[in-house]
């Protein structure tokens, strides 16, 4: 089965208030997971194009850019036959099913594509792109731009085929994800126009992951089975990244709640369980800084909750009031570091080096425990390290907010010991 990933950058949230798209980005992939060709253009969307702040794209890039309407059809041509695949499924296919079918492409309610962030939850305990990205080496390029989004996801894809292809629900997703073209005309397979986006800034050599804004941190706190919440809750986050508090703010999470088939109550339940992984992540190193708590209040009013006291002073997290339930802890006594750690469900582990064990393999055998990967945050229980003297990016994050870093065969000893005392 061959393959399109797409990725699209948009002005709202709810194609139903009106939001368009404003660029789209396909990578086409083999069944092997190997690129085969690729397109990306700036949409005009004939409104005001929304967060430029987020994804870069200002009015004038799209006054000369293609209409919708003149990239459907050679569009629809060239996802005829593929399965589709997006990274939050949800949200793209809300948009595409609106864009095509307002001009004779017709997209079947209940159609889904492959959705490489519910299997990256599943199979590597990761969500966020650019944590699954961090994971398994992969270039991301210009966030929130769609073509460079859509070939970091094309590289999750390749990654997945490596481990679950030929599993029978993922079998199931492909076969599912795969969008035929309405019309029966048959036509000279073409690329559609195209306007490529302004050049970005180079990104800087070094990013220090544990001092990005909150929104970028926090990890999603449900299962993988909780494919609407998941959908829910890596939205929101994209509500919070505009860094202000607007009127609308309500609206939109009323347009995520729908995406994501959110219920009322359902809905608030989540709230409660991301604001506590926010203020979790902020008081892991024990000092909450003056933006995050800037962050924590503007994460508490969007999501209309009171914010719990914060410590005025260096603090740990537990010295705060955040529900919890009982979990089995294990902590390292190991000689070769003299670092100390511990692992409890939802724990979140760093990998960096060459291990024994190839990265994508250890984070599919601690997702299956219930512990979680990506970037290293100041609220990460352990980096593993080939050689824990190293000075990559991560280390030096790691080192910076004094969480441990460790050899693999520390981290087994832990890890073994969890698994054993979780089954126990």
């Amino acid at each position: 089965m061959s393959y399109a990933v797409i990725d699209l950058e948009t002005t709202g949230f709810s194609p139903k208030q009106g939001d368009r798209i404003v660029e789209v980005g396909i990578v086409l992939v083999d069944d092997a997971g190997k690129i085969e060709g690729e397109w990306g253009s700036i949409i005009n969307p004939q409104r005001d194009v929304g967060p430029t702040h987020v994804h870069g794209i200002r009015a004038r890039d799209v006054v000369d850019a293609p209409l919708f309407a003149d990239v459907a059809d050679p569009l629809a041509d060239m996802l005829h036959g593929r399965a589709l695949v997006a990274h939050n499924q949800a949200f793209d296919v809300r948009f595409l099913r609106a864009e095509l079918a307002a001009h004779g492409h017709a997209v079947d309610d209940d159609y889904q594509a492959l959705c490489t962030m519910l299997w990256s939850k599943r199979t590597f305990g990761a969500a966020k792109l650019a944590d699954v990205c961090s994971l398994l080496s992969i270039e991301m390029g210009t966030a929130h731009a769609a073509l460079d989004d859509a070939r970091a996801t094309s590289a999750v894809l390749a990654a997945l085929l490596g481990r679950v292809a030929g599993v029978p629900e993922w079998d199931q997703h492909v076969a599912r994800a795969v969008i035929r073209r309405s019309s029966a005309a048959q036509r000279e397979l073409r690329a559609p126009a195209s306007l490529s986006r302004p050049a970005a800034e180079p990104a800087p050599a070094f990013v220090e992951t544990a001092g990005s804004p909150l929104w970028r941190r926090v990890t999603a706190p449900v299962s993988s089975a909780d494919a609407g919440g998941a959908v829910y809750l890596e939205l929101v986050a994209e509500v919070l990244e505009d860094g202000v508090i607007s009127v609308d703010e309500h609206s939109r999470l009323d347009a995520i709640a729908d995406i994501a088939g959110v219920g009322e109550r359902r809905r608030r339940r989540l709230h409660a369980a991301y604001l506590t992984a926010a203020v979790d992540e902020a008081v892991a190193d024990g000092c909450v800084t003056s933006a995050e708590r800037s962050e924590l209040k503007q994460i508490a009013t969007v999501l209309d909750l009171d914010l719990p006291d914060l410590p005025s002073s260096p603090a740990t997290a537990g010295q705060l009031s955040v529900p919890s339930v009982p979990r089995p802890s294990v902590s390292s006594g190991a000689q070769e570091t003299g670092a100390a750690f511990v692992l409890t469900p939802g724990s979140r582990v760093v990998f960096t080096g060459t291990l024994s064990r190839e990265r994508a393999e250890w984070a599919q055998a601690i997702a299956e425990v219930g512990l979680v990967t990506g970037s290293v945050t100041k609220n990460c229980a352990v980096l593993v390290a080939s050689d824990p003297a190293t000075q990559s990016g991560k280390a030096k994050t790691a080192a910076k907010h004094g969480i441990p870093i460790v050899t693999e065969a520390e981290f087994v000893r832990v890890f073994d010991a969890f698994v054993a005392a979780a089954r126990g």
